[in-house]
């Protein structure tokens, strides 16, 4: 089955809640973390799902509607003029040679995530699609927030994507993970190539909780890269400080080498602590000392739109 095919598939949650404090990073911000309210991915009934209409014009170009809202987001695929002109969707000249029309993922699960404010928010994420599933358009991202188990959409963005920066197609977040022990899960993950061998990879980011609700504590945090090539795993723990509540990856793009970096955001109750990996002889590694990376007077974090580091500068 192509995994353009599959439909999001969840793991209803529950459990108990922890309190924590955290490891003794210099905190980023102070920020409030929510440890108080379950967090679990929430399954979304299709009434819910966000429709979209995708409709190939002339110029190259791509109108997504929303169907909800009737935004209107247009894109140009002239990237791919070769390949529609082959296929008959346009002339040369860019002239709209049959009518076409693109489709989108439906909106089947939301995971949850604290922005940059130590809110606790919900995202969901459905890709656009033109002629096929290889011909990847757009990413629709929808913000919610949860309220006595009743999702509330708060707002819908629609834009060229990070392709690197979204899930794995193959394991689901929160799903256990099989490290000898009954209390790891899966917290994050991310479909690149971190390897270098231009082949994608799956990497999670795995932990132990006590319990299925995401936002417990979790510790013992490690990376694992599936190599995209061979199916070999290899794991590397996050560093010395190795605790957060709902800590994220991101995939990085500023090792010079050319291979890309993962970073990952452990959110705490003082603060925020990163770590930062690379793929060197054969395996993943850190690029920077934990610690180092972590003093704020040295490195200081480039903060996404959903809360978790995309990037580390380091100062003058």
């Amino acid at each position: 089955m192509k995994a353009w095919y599959k439909s999001l598939v969840a793991v209803a949650c529950s459990g108990a809640i922890l309190f924590g404090a955290g490891l003794g990073a210099d905190p980023v911000q102070a920020k409030a973390i929510n440890t108080q309210s379950f967090a679990s991915v929430v399954l979304l009934p299709p009434q819910t799902n966000i429709p979209f209409q995708i409709q190939f014009v002339d110029g190259f170009k791509v109108n997504v509607t929303n169907g909800l809202t009737k935004a209107v987001s247009t894109f140009d695929v002239s990237a791919n003029k070769a390949t529609y002109v082959r296929q008959g969707v346009y002339q040369g000249n860019g002239k709209l040679a049959k009518k076409m029309n693109g489709f989108s993922q439906k909106l089947a699960q939301l995971i949850p995530y604290y922005d940059a404010n130590g809110n606790l928010r919900w995202k969901g994420q459905q890709i656009i699609w033109g002629v096929n599933g290889e011909d990847r358009i757009a990413v629709a991202t929808s913000v919610w927030n949860v309220v006595d188990q009743k999702p509330q959409l708060l707002s819908v963005s629609v834009q060229k994507a990070d392709w690197d920066n979204l899930p794995s197609t193959e394991v689901d977040v929160n799903s256990g993970f099989s490290m000898g022990k009954d209390i790891t899960y899966v917290l994050d993950t991310k479909y690149a190539d971190v390897t270098g061998d231009g082949v994608k990879d799956h990497i999670f980011l795995i932990g132990d909780k006590m319990g299925s609700a995401m936002n417990l504590r979790a510790d013992h945090l490690r990376v694992v890269v599936r190599e995209g090539k061979s199916n070999q795993q290899t794991f590397i723990s996050v560093g010395q400080r190795d605790s957060g509540h709902l800590p994220k990856l991101a995939i990085a793009h500023g090792n010079p080498d050319g291979i890309k970096d993962i970073l990952v955001t452990m959110p705490n109750a003082t603060g925020d602590t990163y770590s930062l990996l690379t793929w060197k002889d054969n395996r993943p590694a850190a690029i920077v000392d934990q610690a180092q990376l972590n003093a704020r007077s040295v490195y200081q974090p480039v903060i996404g739109a959903y809360g978790e580091a995309v990037a580390m500068n380091k100062g003058k």
